[in-house]
C-alpha cells in the first residue's frame, strides 16, 4: 500500500499556480516511479498525463511533498490538431455552401413584377410603360391563358414608354386616337390592377378627364379620376370607340393619405415616340363601339406583362428610392 495520501483534503490540493502536490509519508520509504504513477492515475481523470514531477519540500519527522503537472499528453496534441484542423475544414466547407446557396439564390430568375400592355399591331407590337420592363431579364406576355416572350425594340425614359415585340398575331388590335384627349372626356382604362393578386381576368374602370396636364404641369400627360393601381402601368386609356387615347402609367397621392390622382400618357406623345421609330398605328374608329366589341378588343388586345429578373437585382431595385415597378409582395416585403 502506498504511502501517500492524493485526492483527499486536506492532504491534496491544486495549488495557487496551477501544480498539483501529493503529500508523502516519509516512513514509507515510497519510490519515486510509484509516485509518479500516482500523479499519471491523478492526471487521467482529466485526460492529461503527469509532467515535470519533483520534491519540493517536506522533512522526514513530518511530510514529503511533490508538485507535479497536468498535461495532455503527445498523443492528445495530435489528435486534438487534427480535430481542430477538421473542424476548421468542416465550418470553412460549410460556410463555401452557403456562400455557393446565397449566390444561386440571388441569381435564380424569378418572376418579379408586373405591369399591363397592348397590340398596336398584327405583327405583335405591343405597347406599355419603361418602368414595366425596366431592369428585367425576361419579359413574357400572358393573354388568354397562353404564354409568350417578347424582346424589346424601343423605350423612351423620359416618357415612360416602351415597344415591345413578340411573334403571337393577336386576334384584337387597338387603333391610336389622333386628337388629345379633353377635359371632361368620359374613359376607360384596362389592365391588370396588383397583378394577378386578385385574380387573372382583365379588369376595368370607368372615369373622365379632369385635368389635361400630369404631375409637376407635365403637358406630356392627363389626370383621370377613373381607378388605377400598381399593375394598371402601361395598360390603354380608351374611349368608347376603342380608340387609345392615353397609357396608364401612375398614381400619385395615396401615400400622403388623400385620394388619389391617376394619371395617363398622351396619345400624341406615344404617337411621336412610334413615329421615331418606324412604327405606324391603325387608323381611328370614327364611331362607337357596342360595349360586347369594346369587351372583346380590352379581352384580346390588352396584354398581362410579367417582369423576370435575379433575386439580387429585385432586392437592389427594391431598396432604390422612387421606384415605380409592382414588385410582388413576396420581394417587396
Amino acid at each position: 500500500m502506498l504511502g501517500l495520501i492524493v485526492g483527499c483534503a486536506p492532504t491534496a490540493y491544486q495549488t495557487r499556480s496551477g501544480k498539483f502536490e501529493i503529500r508523502v509519508d516519509p516512513l514509507a520509504g515510497t519510490p519515486l516511479n510509484e509516485i509518479k504513477a500516482e500523479a499519471n492515475r491523478l492526471c487521467a481523470e482529466k485526460n492529461m498525463i503527469a509532467k515535470n514531477v519533483r520534491r519540493t519540500g517536506g522533512h522526514a519527522l513530518n511530510w514529503y511533498y511533490y508538485e507535479f503537472d497536468c498535461r495532455k499528453s503527445e498523443a492528445t496534441l495530435i489528435a486534438e490538431k487534427k480535430a481542430e484542423e477538421e473542424r476548421r475544414i468542416a465550418e470553412k466547407k460549410e460556410k463555401e455552401s452557403e456562400t455557393k446557396k446565397k449566390e444561386r439564390e440571388n441569381n435564380r430568375l424569378v418572376a418579379a413584377a408586373s405591369g399591363t400592355g397592348f397590340f398596336v399591331s398584327k405583327s405583335g407590337h405591343i405597347i406599355t410603360n419603361y418602368h414595366v420592363i425596366d431592369g428585367c431579364d425576361l419579359n413574357k406576355l400572358n393573354i388568354n391563358g397562353n404564354e409568350y416572350q417578347t424582346n424589346t425594340l424601343a423605350v423612351d425614359q423620359i416618357n415612360d414608354l416602351a415597344i415591345l415585340k413578340t411573334n403571337l398575331r393577336p386576334k384584337k388590335v387597338y387603333p391610336i386616337s389622333t386628337d388629345d384627349v379633353t377635359l371632361l372626356e368620359d374613359v376607360i382604362i384596362a389592365g391588370y390592377p396588383l397583378g394577378k393578386k386578385i385574380s387573372s381576368a382583365i379588369k376595368t374602370s370607368k372615369g373622365s378627364i379632369t385635368a389635361l396636364a400630369g404631375y409637376k404641369d407635365n403637358f406630356s400627360e392627363f389626370q383621370t379620376d377613373a381607378a388605377l393601381n400598381q399593375g394598371n402601368s402601361g395598360g390603354p386609356i380608351m374611349n368608347q370607340k376603342g380608340n387609345v387615347v392615353g397609357v396608364a402609367v401612375a398614381n400619385y397621392g395615396k401615400r400622403e393619405g388623400v385620394e388619389s390622382f391617376n394619371f395617363g400618357i398622351k396619345a400624341s406623345t406615344l404617337i411621336t415616340f412610334a413615329n421615331s421609330n418606324g412604327l405606324k398605328f391603325l387608323s381611328p374608329n370614327k364611331r362607337d363601339l357596342s360595349n360586347k366589341d369594346l369587351g372583346e378588343l380590352i379581352t384580346n388586345g390588352t396584354v398581362y406583362l410579367e417582369c423576370f429578373m435575379t433575386v439580387a437585382k429585385i432586392k437592389r431595385m427594391i431598396a432604390e428610392a422612387e421606384n415605380k415597378k409592382a414588385f410582388f409582395s413576396e420581394y417587396a416585403n
